[in-house]
């Protein structure tokens, strides 16, 4: 039985849920962030405040964001107030019903799931704020989903401070890829929005390099990460600005350290953990997509796994789709749904897209995967559709 330790002091510390102390190179969007709810935390039942806070996969917006709600109660008891943050997932909760459900049960009053109109339940929601004499501040994380799902929500988001005259309990903050949801809603919802921004770039290969020196501080017992093995995590991490993809990366070689019973990781620990990785390709995207999006990936996957071409048209897309939707007995969406649902996969980069050049009559939609093979796909996606057929 081998005695041998392991590379790792606290391999916590690289997982996408950890939330570090130091933020390398996100100080001024926090900073910007406390300064917009700091009339919030100051006089919680006179102010209310919606922000957008958007950036790429990987750039840090969901951690930013519950960075600042821990430190929120403790800023706001300094002045006598009881402000509160509620972090939603709006790919896993998709109604406005669902999430006011649950920020009832965060608050600690019960409330049954069904039974009770919309209108109900945002009376209970709001007595209880009143009643408690809490403002609560809801970070809405992926709430493009939520719009995706109901541009109508957006709207009600907004206008909610006016539902409680007497004092303001409510405050929004938006969290999203892209600002693009925002062309889903007529122009009434963004008059009310009264919104201010933060944005967050891409990080670049220095940025990366720093938040992966900071992280396997507290990770990896001493020399047991070599600093060419950082250099490298962030180079290959740094053609998509994620620094997700990064730490899972430099998990992944401690892990593969780990096994081949090694004292460092070393830089082929590294390459290894790319090769087993996909850049930008993460299976809880998949769990989180529409049925008929599933079935149109799985037709893509089929005519690429079958032809030796790179791209395949949209109209042979549509075809497959239809013929897999006929043999599963499912009523294909229209073609309308389909390019939406198209464009979609593409925005969220499970797909990408084209327009076609020479060879090819008129301008089509080219459509590819480069992040993950076909026949991985198929495989991922075995279980979420009943009967997939490759």
């Amino acid at each position: 039985m081998s005695t041998r330790r392991s590379v790792f002091r606290n391999e916590t510390v690289l997982v996408p849920e950890f939330i570090p102390s130091d933020t390398p190179h996100r100080d001024e969007q926090a900073k910007a962030l406390e300064m917009y709810f700091q009339g919030v935390v100051e006089h919680s039942e006179r102010m209310s405040q919606n922000v957008l806070l958007s950036g790429p996969v990987g750039s840090g917006k969901t951690m930013l964001a519950k960075k600042f709600g821990s430190s929120l109660e403790k800023r706001a008891m300094l002045y006598g107030n009881r402000v509160k943050f509620f972090h939603v997932n709006c790919r896993i909760d998709r109604s406005l019903q669902a999430i006011f459900t649950k920020g009832l049960r965060f608050l600690g009053h019960g409330y049954p799931s069904r039974g009770f109109s919309f209108e109900e339940l945002l009376q209970s929601f709001f007595e209880a704020l009143n009643g408690d004499r809490i403002h609560l501040v809801i970070a809405f994380d992926e709430v493009d989903s939520l719009v995706s799902s109901d541009a109508a929500s957006l709207y009600t988001i907004t206008r909610l401070r006016e539902i409680s005259q007497d004092s303001q309990v409510l405050s929004s903050l938006l969290i999203s890829k892209t600002l693009d949801y925002l062309k889903m809603v007529d122009l009434s919802t963004l008059s009310s929005l009264q919104w201010s921004s933060i944005s967050l770039d891409p990080y670049s290969i220095h940025q990366l390099y720093d938040i992966l020196c900071s992280r396997s501080q507290v990770a990896f017992n001493e020399g047991c990460i070599e600093d060419s093995s950082l250099e490298l995590a962030a180079e290959i991490a740094s053609a998509y600005g994620d620094a997700r993809y990064a730490l899972d990366l430099l998990y992944r070689a401690g892990r593969m350290a780990d096994m081949a019973e090694s004292p460092r990781v070393a830089p082929e620990f590294v390459r290894r953990a790319k090769a087993s990785l996909p850049p930008s390709f993460r299976k809880d995207e998949l769990a989180y997509l529409g049925r008929h999006q599933r079935l149109i990936l799985v037709a893509i996957s089929n005519l690429l796994k079958k032809g030796e071409s790179t791209y395949v048209t949209i109209g042979e897309v549509e075809k497959s789709y239809d013929a897999l939707c006929e043999s599963l007995g499912i009523p294909p969406n229209h073609h309308t749904q389909l390019w939406s649902d198209v464009n979609e996969l593409s925005r969220k980069g499970i797909i990408e897209t084209q327009i076609s050049g020479k060879g090819l009559r008129g301008r089509t939609t080219m459509i590819g995967l480069s992040m993950v093979s076909a026949e991985q796909l198929i495989d991922e996606l075995r279980g979420m559709v009943a009967d997939v057929r490759s």
